[in-house]
């Protein structure tokens, strides 16, 4: 591939080009590495040679030769390198994003274009170059989703952006690459990448005000939500909670814990049922329901698309 070409790849284009010509150069060394060691092996081994082999103390021609390819191999690859650090950090001087990232125990993806708040699935249309902008509200994170490019630290009080493109549809995973406490390894990423009009809808349903319970179960788990204050930590359609996810259209995503566990009636039972025994270390408390009432509170949440 020449060089022009190289320049005009895509963020993450550049970035996966970079590694398959380190890739490619290391591969290089190591065949003529293994080579000469095996040829000169061959060549001097001890059945051939008798006495004394003649002693060679530099070659200067070799030594300019092999110097001078090393700093050109080098130049060509720190060429290459910083412009693709200028490249995919192409950030405007007051960057406005698509979609900024806050890293909890989990993930809060608000788009301040529609001020659409979700958790933990991040939606993008395809094709279409998005700026993140990424902070925590505890601890570092790190936002990784190796498919779609490179990581970046999320530092409280810090604010760091970078690009984002997808450019096929799909649901791409990544996870949080900064150890981060005890569900560390279970704070994961989940993109899903779809076509502008699908892209519309989702934002669209994302809008809309939260389903209001239509039965007797679910009208007494609203009750019980409100009760237990839950809102103090989980925002609903007005409420005020920012310590949990937004739980407007819970029942929308496919997953959640951090992409931890299949969106159903069964794993939410377990969750409010007992949070620490599913994923120990985390914030939410439990609250000691009976049966009736976590039946309750799983149908009102539930409810929620």
């Amino acid at each position: 591939m020449e060089l022009n070409t190289f320049l005009r790849l895509t963020d993450i284009g550049i970035v996966k080009h970079l590694f398959i010509y380190f890739i490619i150069l290391a591969a290089i060394i190591f065949g003529l590495v293994v080579f000469f060691v095996i040829f000169y092996s061959i060549k001097y081994r001890a059945s051939k040679v008798s006495g004394t082999p003649e002693q060679n103390h530099g070659n200067r021609k070799f030594e300019i030769f092999i110097t001078a390819t090393a700093v050109c191999v080098t130049a060509f690859f720190l060429v290459l390198t910083l412009h693709a650090m200028q490249e995919i950090q192409t950030i405007p001087e007051n960057p406005v994003p698509d979609i900024e990232i806050t890293g909890h125990q989990w993930w809060e993806a608000k788009y301040p274009d529609g001020n659409v708040i979700t958790a933990n699935e991040i939606h993008i249309p395809v094709g279409k170059k998005m700026m993140l902008q990424l902070t925590s509200g505890d601890v570092i994170h790190s936002w990784w989703v190796p498919a779609l490019g490179r990581k970046m630290d999320m530092i409280p009080g810090i604010t760091n952006h970078m690009w984002f493109t997808a450019s096929e549809p799909g649901e791409y995973l990544g996870s949080c690459s900064e150890f981060c406490g005890m569900q560390h390894a279970r704070m994961r990423i989940r993109v899903i990448a779809q076509s502008q009009t699908d892209f519309d809808n989702w934002k669209a349903e994302q809008l809309k005000s939260a389903i209001a319970p239509s039965t007797e179960k679910a009208i007494m788990g609203k009750q019980l939500f409100e009760q237990k204050t839950c809102a103090s930590c989980h925002n609903i359609a007005g409420a005020n909670g920012r310590i949990g996810p937004d739980l407007t259209h819970f029942a929308s995503r496919k997953w959640f814990l951090s992409d931890f566990k299949r969106n159903t009636i069964e794993n939410l039972h377990d969750w409010l049922k007992d949070p620490q025994q599913i994923k120990k270390g985390v914030k939410m408390p439990d609250f000691i329901l009976s049966d009736k009432e976590l039946d309750a509170l799983v149908a009102y949440i539930h409810s929620l698309k």
